[in-house]
Order: structure tokens, then C-alpha cells, then sequence
């Protein structure tokens, strides 16, 4: 689509959308049902000027649409800026580093991904949300994606749930994989009823499936690149031990390794439709120094 941003309104050319009525639209771009009808009573959506009905035809030149409908007044926490991989009208990809929570879990102390997000907002006037469509675990570094619309943010979590959002990890592991083996787990995984913060390969789990090939390996470690097909809590952590191949200095699943100082799992790689381009997008985050030293 072919569109312009003005203060809280997106201008999109009517000529550059292939919906018939305004439905039509919501159903493809707009998928939450408060949203659409909240766009509609409060003239939200409009085309040239005018308001619209769901059966309204789109018509014409112009079709604007507030995509900041909700007022954020963001506190800043930290002056630490976040390490920004793509940003746009609506999305926000940001490297989260070792060590660190996407959400607040409650302890103010502690600053999260969000925070230092949220953060960057205030002290640049960014409008939007502060949403991020999925999670890493602490220990886990790399992509994360948030959605800076709430009005877009449904269809970016449909996206997710519908396994429309691709995410590529590099994990370094113990043990030897040959360059080029490919590896299909398919395990079920279910909460360790021995510990709080474990999961387990378990028989009446849920479905677990994570796609693994050998990236590089020097004999006592390996590089491998995962793909997950399902996304459930410390999947590649545990489907990885499950196999014999606990990731580098995991202190849930594996052990200590002199080889580096951090967990040995990055996500390396998102790749996301994206609502306004109308196309599939790829980003690639960072490897911190820690690791990218045991990659030849």
C-alpha cells in the first residue's frame, strides 16, 4: 500500500488497497472486533473526511486512519538506549541483551526490555504502544519484535499464533554435530512437577516440534541453527538436553562451560509480514562478543 504518517493518522492511497468495503479491510489488516468497532464510532477510519459504515465502499482518493488511538505517557526509567534493528510507523525490532527480562516481572529494581523501549518513546515524543509480540527467555538474547500500533498490534499476534512469524536461533551446544545434519524434535514438553521454573519432555505434554541443522562444530561444542514450529517455554533448552546436546552454560539444563560467560542461545533472525508494505520482511539482530569468539 502506498500511505504517508501525519501526526496519529496514517493516509493510505485508496488506489494502492484491493479491498472492496470497509470490512473487507478489517477483516485482512484488522482483526480485533473492539478496535473495529471502536474505528468506526469514534471516526477513526474515514475516507476523504467522511465517515464510514463497515459495508462502505472504498472509494475514492484517501482513506486516514488513527493508528495511535490511545494516549502512552511512558515514564523514563533509563537513559541506556535500546539497540534498534528496524523501526517503522507501526513495528519496532529491537536486540534484547544477555541477562535481561522482556517484561517487568514485578521487581522495579530490575530493568526489562520494556522499560528501556518504553523509555526510548518518552524521550523522543514517540507515540504508540510498547508491545512485544513474543518473548525470550532471560538468558536468551536477540530479536524481539513489538508492535508500536494497537490498532495493527491483533493482527501481529494472529500472525504469531498462526505460525506466520518466523524465528531462527543459533544455539552453541555440548557435544559433536556434523556440519549439515539435520535434526526433527518432535517431543512433547510439560512443566517439571519437580521444580517451578523447569519444563521437561513429557508424554501428555504439548506438542513440541523444533528443527535443528549443524551449523559449524569444532568436536567438544557445535553450532546449530533452530527453527521452531511450535513455542512453548524453554523449548530449544530442553529439547536440546533431551537429545544429548545441552546449550552452553544453560543453569536450568545443562551445566557451567569454560568456554563462554553467557547462555549460548541467540535469536539471530525474525522474518514477519508486513500489514503496510504488504510483503515479507527479514531482520537480523547481533551475536554479543562472547560468543561470536567460538564462531570460525
Amino acid at each position: 500500500m502506498i500511505y504517508n504518517l501525519i501526526d496519529d493518522t496514517l493516509n493510505i492511497e485508496i488506489s494502492s488497497i484491493h479491498d472492496n468495503t470497509i470490512q473487507d479491510f478489517f477483516e485482512r489488516l484488522i482483526p480485533s472486533k473492539k478496535y473495529q468497532h471502536l474505528l468506526i464510532q469514534n471516526k477513526w477510519i474515514m475516507i476523504d473526511g467522511e465517515s464510514v459504515k463497515r459495508e462502505t465502499e472504498i472509494k475514492g482518493n484517501i482513506l486516514s486512519l488513527n493508528i495511535y488511538p490511545e494516549n502512552y505517557y511512558y515514564e523514563v526509567k533509563t537513559d541506556i538506549e535500546p539497540t534498534i534493528l528496524y523501526e517503522d510507523e507501526i513495528i519496532l525490532v529491537v536486540n534484547k541483551p544477555n541477562g535481561m527480562l522482556v517484561h517487568n516481572d514485578g521487581d522495579d529494581t530490575k530493568l526489562s526490555l520494556c522499560d528501556i523501549v518504553e523509555s526510548y518513546f518518552a524521550r523522543n515524543n514517540i507515540k504508540g504502544s510498547a508491545h512485544p509480540i513474543h518473548r525470550l527467555d532471560k538468558e536468551t538474547q536477540g530479536v524481539v519484535l513489538f508492535s508500536k500500533s494497537v490498532i495493527f498490534q491483533g493482527l501481529l499476534d494472529q500472525l504469531l499464533a498462526y505460525k506466520h512469524i518466523r524465528r531462527t536461533y543459533l544455539a552453541f551446544v555440548d557435544g559433536y554435530i556434523k556440519k549439515g545434519e539435520r535434526i526433527v524434535i518432535d517431543a512433547p514438553i510439560g512443566k517439571d512437577r519437580h521444580s517451578k521454573s523447569k519444563q521437561r519432555v513429557a508424554q501428555n505434554g504439548k506438542e513440541a516440534k523444533t528443527i535443528v541443522t549443524g551449523v559449524d562444530t569444532n568436536g567438544n561444542y557445535s553450532i546449530v541453527e533452530c527453527e521452531l514450529k511450535t513455542g512453548r517455554t524453554h523449548q530449544i533448552r530442553v529439547h536440546m538436553a533431551h537429545i544429548g546436546h545441552p546449550i552452553l552454560n544453560d543453569d536450568l539444563y545443562g551445566k557451567p562451560s569454560k568456554l563462554c560467560k553467557d547462555m549460548g542461545l541467540v535469536a539471530v533472525m525474525i522474518d514477519f509480514y508486513h500489514p503496510l508494505k504488504e510483503d515479507m520482511m527479514e531482520v537480523e539482530g547481533y551475536i554479543s562478543s562472547d560468543l561470536r569468539k567460538l564462531m570460525k
